[in-house]
C-alpha cells in the first residue's frame, strides 16, 4: 500500500481558516492555486493564460529547465496567452517548475514545495501528454512505454500526490470547490486506427480519473475529463508534418474508420480552456465522475 510519512506533509495552512484560529468562527478555506502539468506545451500554454484571466494562482510544471515561455512565439492568439504568462511570472502568480510526470519522487517533492510556498491547492489540470502514430506491428515497446508512461502513469502520480496534499490542507470541503481535471481524448471512447497506444493510454487516464472521484468524494473534491478530438496544437501539427490537414479532420476518412467532424471545423484550444476553468469554477460543484467531449460532435456518442 502507498504511504507517505504524514510528519512531512505541509502545516503552512490551517484549514479551520484564520477567523476559527483566532476564535471569532469559523470561515471557508480560500483555496486559490491550480497545478498544471504540461504548461509549456500549446494545450498547455493555453490552460496556463486562461486560468491566469480568471485570476487563479498557477503552479506551472512540465520538463524544461527555466522558464518555457522565455524568447518563445507562437501563432495568432498564442501571442496574447505568452503575454500573459509573462506578465504573471513577475508578480509572482505564476510559477514553474521543471517536473517529470512519471517521476514519482519528484512529484512528491514538488507539491509538497507548491504546497509549502502557494496559496491553497484549488485544483489540478492534466494537461501533460505525449503521442506516438503508428500501426500496432510499428510499434516498438520504448513507444509504448513513453506513451502509457505520460498519459496514465503521469496522471495518476500527478493527481495522487495533489489530492494528498489538498486533503493535508483541508481534510473536507463541504462547498465542493475543490476540483481535479484530466485533459484525455475523444480516443479513449472512440476506436483510432494508428493509434492504439495513445488511445489506450488516455482511457486508462479517463477510467482512472473518474474511478478515483468516487474515492475523492469524500473530501470534497471532484474528479472530471475533458475529451477533446482533433485540436490545433503542436502536437497535432507534429502528426501532420507541419501540413493543414484540418479539411481531411473535418471529412473524415472512410478508409481507417474514422468519422468527420459534423461542427466544421478542427478545435482550437480555448475550446478546451474554456471547459476545464468550468470544471475547476463554482458552477460546476455538483458534478464529478464526468466526462465532456469537446470534439465538434466527432465522437457522436
Amino acid at each position: 500500500m502507498y504511504s507517505r510519512d504524514e510528519t512531512t506533509a505541509p502545516t503552512t495552512y490551517d484549514p479551520r481558516g484564520a477567523a476559527a484560529a483566532t476564535g471569532t468562527g469559523p470561515t471557508p478555506p480560500a483555496f486559490e492555486t491550480v497545478v498544471v502539468t504540461g504548461a509549456g506545451g500549446g494545450m498547455g500554454t493555453a490552460v496556463v493564460a486562461d486560468l491566469l484571466a480568471r485570476g487563479y494562482a498557477v503552479a506551472a510544471l512540465d520538463l524544461p529547465e527555466g522558464d518555457p515561455w522565455q524568447g518563445r512565439r507562437g501563432p495568432g492568439e498564442d501571442i496574447e496567452a505568452l503575454t500573459m504568462t509573462a506578465k504573471a511570472t513577475e508578480t509572482g502568480r505564476l510559477s514553474y517548475r521543471s517536473c517529470s510526470v512519471t517521476d514519482g519522487t519528484q512529484v512528491a517533492s514538488t507539491l509538497d514545495e507548491i504546497a509549502a510556498t502557494m496559496p491553497p491547492l484549488l485544483g489540478l489540470v492534466n494537461a501533460a501528454g505525449a503521442l506516438e502514430t503508428g500501426t500496432v506491428l510499428e510499434t516498438g515497446e520504448e513507444q509504448w512505454h513513453r506513451v502509457v508512461g505520460v498519459n496514465a502513469m503521469g496522471v495518476f502520480l500527478v493527481t495522487r500526490e495533489t489530492l494528498r496534499v489538498m486533503v493535508s490542507q483541508c481534510a473536507q470541503d463541504p462547498s465542493n470547490r475543490r476540483s481535479l481535471v484530466t485533459i484525455s481524448s475523444n480516443s479513449a471512447v472512440v476506436p483510432r486506427a494508428h493509434m492504439a497506444a495513445y488511445a489506450a493510454s488516455k482511457a486508462a487516464a479517463t477510467h482512472f480519473t473518474t474511478s478515483l472521484g468516487l474515492e475523492s468524494a469524500r473530501y470534497g473534491v471532484r474528479a472530471n475529463v475533458v475529451a477533446p478530438g482533433t485540436t490545433l496544437t503542436n502536437m497535432v501539427m507534429g502528426m501532420w508534418e507541419g501540413q493543414d490537414r484540418s479539411a481531411q479532420m473535418v471529412a473524415g476518412d472512410p478508409e481507417a474508420f474514422k468519422t468527420g467532424i459534423p461542427l466544421g471545423r478542427v478545435g482550437r484550444p480555448e475550446d478546451v480552456t474554456g471547459v476545464v476553468g468550468f470544471l475547476l469554477g463554482e458552477s460546476s460543484r455538483h458534478m464529478t465522475m464526468q466526462v465532456l467531449a469537446v470534439d465538434g460532435g466527432a465522437a457522436q456518442h
